[in-house]
């Protein structure tokens, strides 16, 4: 029986190693970021498509009011010349 103990040993240690080391192949948890990440993009998509539409769709306006300095004002009130 003493013979068994060291193969035993050696056998428990390997199992606990790998058991050890099994977290570290858990990629769903990357995978789930990933997920999150897109879902988060294709929910945001319809809006940012109308926003792009809004603003070409009110370009003439924009240029009409604002005197042909298209852009509109980027929130600074000065019609977008950045203080120039």
């Amino acid at each position: 029986m003493s013979k068994l103990r060291p193969r035993h040993y050696r056998v428990a240690r390997r199992i606990a190693i790998f058991l050890a080391a099994a977290p570290l192949f858990q990629l769903t948890q990357c995978q789930t970021g990933i997920n999150q990440v897109f879902a988060t993009a294709f929910n945001n998509a319809p809006a940012t498509f109308y926003s792009v539409l809004q603003s070409i769709a009110l370009l003439p306006i924009q240029l009409l009011i604002g005197g042909g300095a298209g852009g509109g004002t980027g929130g600074t009130g000065d019609s977008g010349l950045g203080g120039f």
